[in-house]
C-alpha cells in the first residue's frame, strides 16, 4: 500500500495559492485572442492551459507514482496507483473572461476513490478553503462549519448544471421551484467555490443537475462533509452522484430539498 507523505496537504495548499497567483496575473491582462471555444458552449483561456500545466508538472515531480485527472487533459496514469489527483485549474472560466471575480482553482487527492484532501482557492478574495478527511475543514486557517439554518424557506441555495441540454432543463425546473421555496436561489458559475460556500455556512445548499463532473466537486464534497454537512444525489444516495445529480447542504434542510426534488419531479 502506498503512503502519502504527511506534508501532502501543505504542499497542495501551496500549489493552489501559486496557481491562483498565476490566474490573477493573467486575469489582469487577458485579451480576446487568449480566449477560445473548447466546445459549443465551453470556453477555455490561456490561463486554463498555463495553470493546468503548472499544476500537473508540479504534482508529477512531487508524486511520480500518483495518477492525475484534470479538466483540460483528462486522465493521466503512468502506473497503477491508489492515489488520484483531480484538478480544475480554473473553475469559473466564463466569469473569468467577463472579468467577474467569482472563480477558483481547485485540487483534490483521492485514495482508492475517496477524497482525502480538498483545496479550493479563490484568488481574488485570497480565501483558501481546505479539508482533510476526518480532520475537519478550514478557511484561511479558521475552522469552518455549515449553517445552523433548519428551515428551507429561510435558506439560500445555489445551483449549477453541465452544458448538456437536459441538464440545463432540470436546473431551470429546480430554479423555478426553489426560488419560491427558499429565501433565494442563485447561479454563480463556479461549482467548487459554491460548495466551499456551503461548507463555510454562507449558503445552506447547492444543487447540481446531472451529469456531475468529478473535477467540479471532488474537493468540495469532502469540504462540506468535514464542515458537518451532507452530500447525496437527488434521491438521497451518497454513491451515485455523478449520474443522478448532487445535493450538498448543511444537513438540516437536506430532506426538505430532496422532498421538493421528488414532489416536483426534477
Amino acid at each position: 500500500m502506498e503512503k502519502r507523505p504527511p506534508s501532502t496537504k501543505e504542499y497542495a495548499m501551496g500549489l493552489a495559492v501559486r496557481a491562483g497567483n498565476l490566474l490573477m496575473n493573467e486575469f489582469r491582462s487577458l485579451a480576446p485572442e487568449d480566449i477560445r471555444l473548447k466546445s459549443k458552449r465551453e470556453l477555455v483561456t490561456k490561463a486554463d492551459i498555463k495553470v493546468n500545466k503548472f499544476l500537473t508538472s508540479k504534482i508529477k515531480k512531487a508524486f511520480p507514482t500518483h495518477s492525475i485527472l484534470s479538466e483540460e487533459e483528462g486522465f493521466k496514469q503512468k502506473q497503477k496507483s491508489e492515489f488520484l489527483w483531480v484538478i480544475d485549474p480554473l473553475d469559473g472560466t466564463t466569469n473569468y473572461t467577463m472579468r467577474m471575480t467569482f472563480f477558483s482553482t481547485t485540487l483534490a487527492l483521492l485514495q482508492n476513490g475517496e477524497p482525502v484532501i480538498g483545496i479550493i482557492y479563490a484568488p481574488y478574495t485570497r480565501e483558501l478553503f481546505v479539508a482533510e478527511k476526518d480532520k475537519g475543514a478550514q478557511k484561511n486557517e479558521q475552522k469552518m462549519q455549515v449553517s445552523e439554518q433548519t428551515k428551507l424557506n429561510d435558506s439560500f441555495l445555489t445551483f449549477a448544471y453541465s452544458h448538456q441540454p437536459n441538464s440545463l432543463e432540470r436546473a431551470i425546473r429546480a430554479y423555478k421551484h426553489f426560488e419560491f421555496e427558499t429565501r433565494s436561489m442563485r447561479h454563480f458559475g463556479s461549482s467548487s467555490l459554491e460548495l466551499a460556500f456551503v461548507a463555510a455556512g454562507r449558503v445552506e445548499g447547492q444543487i447540481i443537475s446531472p451529469p456531475v463532473r468529478l473535477w467540479d466537486i471532488a474537493a468540495g464534497v469532502l469540504m462540506v462533509k468535514e464542515a458537518g454537512g451532507k452530500v447525496t444525489d437527488f434521491h438521497g444516495d451518497e454513491r451515485r452522484i455523478a449520474f443522478r445529480g448532487l445535493v450538498a447542504s448543511n444537513g438540516k434542510i437536506h430532506n426538505q430539498i430532496l422532498k421538493v426534488l421528488k414532489d416536483k419531479k426534477i
